[in-house]
């Protein structure tokens, strides 16, 4: 929120509830339609989150089913999630730029690169996920295969989600 404010200082920006963000960031990563969602948090948020469990929010492409999920090493119990329950998925989408999602987001995606070209230009990355996260210099996956998934910058959605354009990200 700062970092924008500090932009755009003559606008009148907040932050949106976790609900309003939602669509906005599966609008970034992906064109599904019907999209499963799992928040992981701390047990001291559940009061504060747990209105969102079992939740539907639809947006403009479909719409996405939130769970919630408690946990005091949440973090751990996300990647530990995915490798239990990648069979049940076709695709991930991580919203988060933590090192502790590497080895568990790894192991869900192939282990062979994709190559995708466009027009003369070919490039190869891990097919069946997407990131959204810190930029390249900022993110905690460079120097890891997982700077080869498909991301977009989290900056984009939070703007998007507080009202800003798409000339103004």
């Amino acid at each position: 929120m700062k970092y924008y404010q500090d932009l755009y200082n003559d606008k009148c920006l907040s932050l949106q509830p976790i609900e309003k963000f939602i669509p906005y960031a599966i609008e970034w990563l992906c064109e599904k339609s019907f999209i499963a969602a799992f928040i992981f948090h701390l047990p001291e948020d559940v009061e504060r989150l747990s209105y969102l469990d079992g939740m539907v929010v639809e947006y403009e492409k479909g719409e996405v089913r939130v769970n919630t999920i408690s946990d005091e090493w949440y973090t751990l119990e996300l990647g530990n999630h995915m490798v239990s329950f990648s069979h049940l998925f076709d695709e991930f989408y991580l919203v988060g730029d933590d090192p502790v999602y590497i080895d568990p987001l790894r192991s869900v995606l192939p282990v062979e690169l994709s190559e995708r070209k466009i027009g003369n230009y070919s490039h190869m990355y891990l097919s069946n996920g997407k990131l959204l996260r810190k930029n390249n210099h900022e993110t905690s996956f460079a120097g890891t295969e997982l700077a080869r998934v498909l991301w977009q910058d989290v900056w984009y959605p939070i703007g998007i989600s507080m009202g800003l354009g798409l000339y103004e990200l």
